[in-house]
């Protein structure tokens, strides 16, 4: 019975241990590549696109703040796709409908037929990424730069300063890292 409760506690430490040491990935990391399934049942992968980087957003469809920077996000790939650098929507959920059934695919998919996103929505795989960039809430934006060994990760954060819809943001953190990137201010 010792033996048992004494295997079971090292095999619980090495679970936790492991965690606490799961690499999170910080602005000058470097990202290798992206592949989930999209809204559209294919395969996404970064490294396939034509594009100068990413604007990752980290955004679920039952999420009160997401639905509030959904005309922000959409203005933003609107901007940016053109410039190179399109929005890629990533649902931390996509991959649970069992445990949350209003923010997995079906529901991701709903969301991006509805409101005609001209960008991919994916679904993440078991937290897989939510937990790479350390997204502990949503909307969160990543901005990523293509380079040779992959994509350097340059921002994680806030997309601006005003949660509200009704408020103009003062403070636009991904459109000022991304205007930075394409006037060739790199970090």
């Amino acid at each position: 019975m010792k033996k048992l409760i004494l295997s079971m506690l090292c095999g619980l430490a090495l679970g936790i241990s492991a965690k606490a040491q799961q690499r999170v990935l910080k602005p000058g990391d470097t990202l290798h590549n992206i592949a989930l399934k999209s809204t559209n049942g294919q395969v996404y992968e970064l490294v396939k696109q034509k594009a100068k980087g990413f604007i990752l957003i980290f955004m679920t469809p039952s999420c009160d703040h997401c639905l509030a920077y959904e005309k922000r996000i959409v203005a933003l790939n609107s901007k940016y796709q053109p410039k190179g650098f399109p929005v890629v929507g990533i649902g931390p959920y996509g991959d649970n409908e069992k445990d949350y059934p209003h923010d997995a695919m079906p529901a991701m998919k709903k969301l991006a037929d509805e409101k005609h996103f001209a960008f991919p929505y994916l679904a993440d795989e078991q937290f897989k990424y939510t937990w790479l960039f350390d997204i502990r809430q949503t909307p969160k934006a990543v901005v990523l730069q293509k380079e040779k060994q992959g994509f350097s990760v340059v921002y994680i954060g806030n997309i601006d300063d005003q949660p509200d819809e009704k408020t103009p943001a003062t403070k636009k953190y991904v459109e000022e890292e991304v205007n930075k990137l394409l006037a060739g201010n790199v970090h």
